[in-house]
């Protein structure tokens, strides 16, 4: 039943991306890695400061007060992120 619920949020739109504790943001990168990262910072959950796992869910999603969230702000002139 646990995978049902699971299927059911997600399909509702319940992920990562729309989750308070989620934080997307760019990085100058290395050549080796995406530079757009989007990580956990859930006080208990299970990817605490961690990059958002592969399925993009887990059981500790809660509702962002402004629903889903956007790309991070384009690259200003110094090249870094506000």
């Amino acid at each position: 039943m646990h995978a049902l619920r699971r299927i059911w949020l997600r399909l509702r739109g319940h992920d990562c991306y729309s989750c308070e504790y989620s934080q997307t943001f760019r990085s100058s990168g290395d050549g080796q890695v995406s530079r757009l990262h989007t990580f956990c910072r859930h006080p208990r959950g299970p990817y605490r400061d961690r990059p958002i796992p592969a399925q993009a869910w887990c059981d500790h999603w809660q509702r962002a007060r402004d629903g889903r969230k956007g790309r991070p702000e384009e690259f200003d002139q110094t090249g870094l992120t506000a």
